[in-house]
């Protein structure tokens, strides 16, 4: 079952918070009208300026990547928690706790990276949002349950997932000119593949 998710226009990465009135999440979720120019599964960064527009050199600023990655990862986190509530299958229960875990994880480097590249964070750049903002359940999916949520939930990660590494792979990387963030957003792209190659085979496991 393909969980059809209305275009939100962007605040980020990798997952969206405010409440489902102003967007929808994806690999982490995006606001509908937040800097950064990203689709409902678009939730990786663009090459974006401070101001959350194209520089004139294309290049993705430090500050612009990093604060919407930490915007996209606290959206996952946020979806993937009430998922873990919601779910009924214990994979599906088990992708999301991971989920959880792996952008926690993930955010925590990306606000040290932050630091040590002598950038601040701001929602600004990353959307409206802070790591104590409640996340509702997208609409596609909070009319589900049971083993609706379940194959739903993991196609739409699938989709976020799929489209996130696309992203970042084209565009974001080719963009960013400071390389320890791109051996950060390497790595990211390396993680978020784990996680898809998963939630492909937990997919196959719940059937059709």
């Amino acid at each position: 079952m393909r969980v059809l998710v209305p275009p939100l226009a962007a605040l980020v990465l990798l997952v969206s918070c405010s409440s489902e009135n102003d967007r929808r999440s994806g690999d982490t979720g995006m606001a509908d009208t937040a800097s950064g120019g990203l689709s409902t599964h678009d939730t990786m960064p663009t090459a974006v300026s401070d101001s959350g527009s194209v520089s004139g050199n294309g290049e993705a600023t430090p500050a612009a990547v990093l604060s919407q990655m930490n915007v996209a990862n606290t959206t996952e986190i946020q979806l993937s928690t009430l998922a873990t509530k919601k779910a009924s299958s214990p994979q599906v229960k088990q992708i999301a706790r991971k989920l959880v875990a792996d952008h926690t994880k993930n955010r925590e480097q990306v606000r040290a990276l932050a630091q040590k590249v002598n950038v601040t964070l701001t929602p600004a750049q990353g959307g409206s949002i802070s790591s104590g903002d409640s996340v509702a359940m997208p609409q596609d999916l909070q009319s589900l349950s049971g083993a609706g949520f379940d194959k739903a939930f993991i196609q739409y990660q699938i989709d976020a997932h799929e489209s996130n590494i696309h992203r970042i792979q084209n565009q974001t990387l080719p963009a960013v000119q400071n390389e320890q963030i791109k051996t950060y957003l390497q790595k990211t792209v390396t993680d978020m593949q784990g996680h898809l190659a998963t939630l492909q085979q937990i997919q196959q496991q719940l059937g059709s």
